[in-house]
């Protein structure tokens, strides 16, 4: 590992990361931008949402991607060509708490996002109708969810091959602020299996 280049491109705090591929990067902001990097081109696509914050990302596929909105309680659909959202699943989580994080399993439909209302909520994507579904939340988790992160264990021995598990992390705190402090929390990681 070692420094090669910095690129800029955000007007404000940088909130989430993820790789798309080898030398394609994307972020996004407190700008409510989306950006595409291009590493080795040296050059960005820019994305835009007007209406929601975006806090959280994740990349669907090689065409979608969705991001999340903290105080706007929403989770925004995009698709690679399109510079706005295509679709929004308004009031994911319950009394209107604000969404934390989000984690999708990469070139699958399954989608998930935590708050600190007590659910892990989970979706599902519809690439035909291009629309994110709501399914059956898991309930009953302590603390503010601040990260998700999806396994699938295809392959790996003793483990069903349909079998996908999600690391929760819950804390006493929101990792940006102190807005909804939950004293009696505890700070840990759960890990949740789901088999179809």
């Amino acid at each position: 590992m070692m420094y090669m280049d910095s690129h800029y491109g955000h007007h404000a705090d940088i909130l989430d990361l993820q790789a798309y591929s080898k030398d394609r990067v994307m972020s996004v902001g407190l700008d409510r931008q989306v950006i595409f990097w291009k590493v080795n081109e040296d050059s960005e696509l820019l994305y835009r949402n007007p209406e929601h914050t975006t806090d959280t990302l994740n990349i669907i596929n090689q065409h979608f991607f969705v991001t999340g909105s903290y105080s706007d309680n929403c989770l925004d659909l995009w698709i690679m060509n399109k510079k706005r959202p295509i679709y929004t699943l308004k009031n994911c989580h319950e009394n209107n708490a604000w969404m934390l994080s989000i984690a999708a399993v990469k070139s699958s439909d399954l989608m998930a996002s935590g708050s600190y209302d007590g659910n892990v909520n989970f979706y599902q994507f519809n690439k035909e109708k291009k629309v994110i579904n709501k399914l059956n939340p898991i309930s009953g988790l302590e603390g503010c969810i601040n990260s998700l992160k999806f396994s699938h264990s295809k392959g790996q021995q003793n483990v069903s091959k349909n079998e996908v598990m999600l690391a929760v992390s819950h804390s006493q705190e929101e990792k940006y602020g102190r807005w909804h402090v939950q004293p009696k929390a505890k700070t840990g990681i759960t890990i949740l299996r789901k088999t179809n």
